[in-house]
């Protein structure tokens, strides 16, 4: 009898009334209690608890959702990035380059100045025509330079632009940096998996066309993921993943675990023991794709569908949790939480040691390769 008194008072709800100077991790404590915020809650709890309570997990973000023109990059990701909570990134191409522009002092509106062209970045942000095109004659001009005359993945080529668009902000007196400024500088590789559908894929292209010698590899990129993992599992560190949006970044991250398991078919490959993915409704166009099976089947959540009972899917070795929410209200909350509730962590600074997975997952597929020879042919 004691023991279910105990349950019940443990489920039991306590609402509050809200304080004058309530910070935000105290708001979604104490008041996120029904529906949606409920969810938002459980989110929050599990970033904090199982996801990052040990200082050893890695965790892995992907960004869809064109969040960026809002101003998330400087307010919530490169704060979390500084406090060691990001340990690596996916992203969409559209959300960097509106983050170089904003490191390239490109003024930003609410809504269109009044009577002149503009381009309308979404979520009622728009940005002149005008500053638009200077900033793209900036960044042609940076990626002509000699540092970007290679065939590299997304990863080193956005670590080689953070580095350039740090110098430009101090020149330009902007206080805090940017996205890929905060990545260069802490070593946080940011990889796009879709490299050529952003108005920085289009720079590059029209670049090569002149001779320009850049070139990006996705095959890099999935390579430096997977090593990335094999390292992980081969350090005992164990993984987690926070999916913002639902696309081309989100499936990456999903897709590097999979492309470790058909390198080593036989062996236990490192895996997500915690995944967080959130479908956002904010910016994301009516007309997208329907999940794929292999999606639907993992329990995605569609941003077009309604939101339904976040329910985390646990067992021994992973918890897995899919809900949808408004990701330009949800992301500056969590990122509040996270801030509050946990110490800061240890940066990785994992693009420091890209040579070292890279050299020992070839190490470990060509020793899988000696012990079964099949995998070293190709597919019939």
């Amino acid at each position: 009898m004691a023991a279910e008194r105990s349950m019940e008072e443990e489920g039991r709800l306590r609402p509050g009334p809200i304080e004058l100077g309530s910070s935000a991790s105290t708001l979604i404590d104490q008041s996120f209690l029904g529906s949606t915020a409920g969810r938002v809650a459980t989110a929050a709890q599990l970033l904090t608890g199982e996801a990052l309570r040990d200082p050893r997990r890695l965790l892995g973000v992907s960004l869809d959702a064109t969040l960026i023109p809002t101003g998330v990059g400087v307010t919530a990701l490169a704060p979390l990035i500084e406090g060691g909570y990001i340990d690596w990134l996916a992203i969409s191409g559209t959300n960097l380059y509106y983050d170089a522009l904003l490191s390239l002092g490109t003024p930003f509106f609410r809504c269109p100045p009044p009577g002149e062209p503009s381009l309308d970045c979404g979520g009622g942000i728009c940005v002149r025509a005008r500053d638009v095109t200077a900033a793209d004659a900036t960044l042609r001009e940076i990626l002509a330079g000699p540092e970007f005359q290679d065939l590299i993945g997304t990863a080193a080529l956005h670590d080689r632009l953070g580095a350039v668009l740090r110098a430009r902000e101090k020149s330009l007196g902007i206080e805090r940096p940017g996205l890929l400024s905060t990545a260069h500088e802490l070593r946080i590789p940011i990889y796009n998996p879709a490299p050529g559908d952003n108005p920085l894929g289009s720079l590059t292209a029209d670049l090569a066309l002149m001779g320009n010698r850049l070139a990006v590899d996705p095959s890099i990129d999935l390579n430096d993921a997977a090593a990335l993992l094999n390292w992980a599992g081969r350090e005992g560190r164990a993984v987690a993943i926070w999916c913002l949006g639902r696309g081309a970044a989100a499936n990456f991250l999903l897709e590097a675990a999979r492309h470790l398991r058909a390198i080593f078919p036989d062996a236990p490959a490192a895996d997500f023991t915690v995944r967080l993915r959130m479908a956002g409704r904010a910016h994301v166009s009516p007309a997208a794709n329907p999940l794929p099976p292999a999606a639907a089947e993992a329990g995605e959540v569609s941003a077009e569908t309604p939101a339904s009972p976040a329910e985390p899917r646990a067992t021994a070795a992973r918890t897995d949790l899919a809900l949808s929410a408004d990701l330009s209200v949800t992301l500056p909350l969590l990122a509040a939480y996270m801030l509050d509730r946990l110490p800061p962590r240890q940066p990785k600074r994992l693009h420091a040691q890209r040579d070292l997975w890279i050299d020992q997952l070839r190490r470990d597929r060509l020793e899988a390769t000696i012990r079964r020879p099949s995998l070293g042919r190709p597919a019939r």
